[in-house]
């Protein structure tokens, strides 16, 4: 018996051991949405899977799915993601945004929207040094589009804030005048989550 075998590109936002050798993922795929999946053998130091399957990586991966979870059955890098890896604020920030989507993200079903506010996360960390004073502007930021687009906050008042453009050095710097006003709607939006 054959298994159909999906094909799509994600972001493994967490992952956690089972068993002797195999691994649990969470990823927020574009063509599924957020899925649990397997890999076997996958902490096995002949694995061809173990360096692409990492926390916080851009990869397609190729699905199968099981009973209860995905199995995944390959997977390769999409994008490597360098300069955000060799910088310690911008790995930071990029691991803080993908265990905020870990957090609030519940069960599958596509969101392109959401995936495509990863990609201008991802190539805006890419292409930037974040200077340490506005690294806070942009967790904020990342935050409140996240949590408005789920909805979680109320975007009036925040207009500016939510455009396609707005990841951008000027829109930081206008948001560190706003920000301690911006984060307690923040933590009231996540604690009123229960997540």
């Amino acid at each position: 018996m054959s298994h159909h075998i999906y094909h799509t590109r994600g972001i493994i936002l967490a992952s956690t051991e089972t068993g002797e050798s195999n691994r649990f993922y969470k990823i927020f795929t574009e063509e599924l949405g957020l899925i649990g999946g397997t890999a076997q053998s996958v902490r096995e130091g002949k694995s061809k899977l173990r360096y692409t399957l990492q926390d916080y990586s851009l990869v397609t991966v190729d699905l199968v799915r099981g009973k209860e979870v995905w199995r995944i059955v390959s997977a390769g890098a999409w994008q490597p993601l360098e300069a955000i890896k060799a910088d310690e604020i911008r790995m930071r920030l990029f691991g803080r945004f993908c265990a905020l989507l870990s957090r609030l993200l519940q069960g599958e079903g596509q969101d392109q929207d959401l995936f495509d506010e990863i990609l201008r996360v991802t190539n805006f960390l890419e292409d930037n040094a974040i200077p340490q004073e506005l690294a806070a502007s942009l967790e904020t930021l990342m935050a409140l589009r996240v949590l408005v687009h789920l909805g979680y906050m109320n975007p009036e008042g925040y207009r500016e804030y939510l455009g396609p453009e707005v990841y951008s050095v000027s829109v930081l710097e206008q948001l560190e005048k706003e920000r301690l006003v911006i984060i307690p709607k923040i933590n009231e939006a996540l604690s009123a989550s229960h997540l």
